[in-house]
């Protein structure tokens, strides 16, 4: 009987651990999904600041008082990077506050009423500069 008991137990104890195992391998499946995930959002979402980005640029170039349209693209920036910070923030904090150093005067300078169209220049070439690089970088 105790035999019998013994050989009960390493069968269970067998069983358990074959599950465990089993299930370590499944989430670590999961976690490179999600890091995955994330990588494929960020680029996604980084290629539409750029593009936003570079509208504001063109708009910003031509000799049109369009501070309207000026204003509207600061907001869709601003959109459009809100949806991607937390993760560009989490996965690549020093990425995340460089490409922040010019993005966030680029989005307050095309928010005000009268935008310089200088200093929004300058902000638009270096942001740009820093997110095609981190694209790069991530790629």
């Amino acid at each position: 009987m105790k035999k019998f008991l013994l050989f009960i137990g390493i069968i269970s104890t067998t069983g358990l651990m074959l599950v465990g195992f089993n299930n370590t391998e499944q989430h670590s499946d999961i976690r490179g999904l999600h890091e995955l995930s994330n990588k494929e959002d960020i680029l996604r979402g980084t290629n539409e600041v750029i593009t936003t980005t570079e509208e504001l640029k063109e708009l910003i170039e031509s000799d049109e008082n369009n501070s309207t349209e000026i204003n509207q693209l600061g907001e869709e920036i601003e959109k459009r990077w809100d949806r991607i910070e937390k993760k560009v923030e989490m996965d690549y904090p020093e990425d995340y506050t460089h490409i922040e150093e010019s993005l966030y005067p680029l989005i307050a300078m095309a928010k005000r009423e009268t935008p310089n169209k200088k200093q929004l220049h300058e902000f638009s070439n270096e942001t740009l500069e820093k997110l095609e690089n981190f694209n790069k970088k991530i790629n």
